[in-house]
């Protein structure tokens, strides 16, 4: 179980890493796709979708955090990639610094709004569809394990 400090350090740390992990992407780097270099046809995401989607998926981890907090017992929803693929055919065309942006103001709300649970509140548990459980603080754990 990890105490509200770890899990805002875990937020932060694992954020931290990706971002410098792709901090000095050339542009034409940060929209390659795998199958650009790949022998074989392989699908994949380029790493400017991949960062959209995460500033997506931070978001929706947060509504599913707040939606158990504000109703225990509710049953967890797993984000949905094929329809976030669907809806953002665009990603790969958005600009870098903007991705960032998005990424920074999402993963603050989920800091931000971290911060202010109690250990009560972080354990406050819903359903979930594949076991018994998942908490407030587990669907949180969910963000940095993603990045």
């Amino acid at each position: 179980m990890t105490c509200p400090s770890h899990l805002l350090d875990d937020l932060r740390t694992a954020r931290e890493e990706l971002l410098a992990a792709c901090a000095d992407a050339s542009d034409e780097a940060i929209r390659r796709r795998p199958a650009a270099s790949h022998p074989e046809p392989v699908e994949g995401w380029a790493p400017i979708e991949v960062l959209a989607h995460i500033a997506d998926v931070d978001r929706y981890y947060l509504s599913e955090a707040r939606a158990i907090r504000d109703e225990p017992g509710r049953m967890f929803v797993y984000f949905d990639d094929e329809t976030w693929k669907r809806g953002n055919a665009d990603a790969i065309d958005r600009e870098p610094r903007d991705v960032r942006l998005a990424m920074a103001f999402a993963h603050d709300e989920v800091v931000r709004w971290a911060r202010s649970l109690t250990p009560e509140e972080l354990d406050i548990a819903g359903g979930h569809p594949r076991r018994v459980s998942i908490t407030v603080r587990e669907v949180l754990e969910r963000i940095p394990n993603h990045d």
